[in-house]
């Protein structure tokens, strides 16, 4: 089925045409999701809600880019607003536990020392990479993730972000520079390879 013909099923309610966009577009939809919000459940929640969107918003697509365009547009902006729901939750969660004394997060006075491993270690540096992720700008990782996890190339991200290429390159660049600043931090024997 043709981009074209799938686009007209989806308007005229076609239940093959629904089929047809999930089965083409969900293991992308997921994936990307997943790299914004860090939560394989999330990222499958989230891609149930971008499949509702993207059927609810058909007539509104003015075919200026590809379907698939479009959907990484839909899916980046979903992903970002659950993140920024997210942030309010947990400023929210901490005030509110200001106020009645609660702190779930530190349940035991005393930890059990623990012995690490490489998988323990690797799920460690990988957490603080996320969180290097997480703290660059907007525009800036949402650039780094299409490129770096998605594997889009420059022109494609260009398409979903609608910014020109120079300016996808230049996010990938600042993005890149950012990170480097903020894991040398956290890893300084790799400070002399800047």
């Amino acid at each position: 089925m043709t981009e074209a013909e799938l686009i007209a099923g989806i308007k005229e309610r076609q239940r093959p045409a629904f089929q047809i966009l999930v089965d083409r577009y969900r293991d992308q939809v997921i994936k990307t999701a997943f790299y914004f919000l860090g939560d394989m459940a999330d990222a499958e929640d989230l891609s149930q809600e971008i499949f509702i969107e993207i059927i609810q918003s058909i007539y509104d697509f003015r075919q200026t880019s590809t379907l698939k365009t479009w959907i990484y547009r839909i899916t980046v902006n979903k992903a970002l607003n659950m993140v920024k729901q997210r942030k309010r939750r947990g400023i929210f969660f901490r005030i509110g536990s200001l106020f009645h004394g609660d702190n779930p997060l530190n349940t035991q006075d005393y930890a059990e020392p623990v012995i690490q491993t490489d998988a323990v270690e690797k799920q460690e540096t990988r957490t603080m990479i996320q969180k290097a992720i997480d703290k660059l700008p907007e525009n800036q990782r949402i650039a780094f993730v299409l490129s770096r996890f998605d594997d889009q190339p420059y022109k494609e991200i260009a398409g979903i972000m609608n910014i020109s290429l120079p300016a996808v390159e230049s996010l990938i660049f600042r993005a890149r520079q950012n990170l480097q600043k903020q894991l040398v931090r956290s890893f300084p024997e790799y400070k002399s390879n800047l």
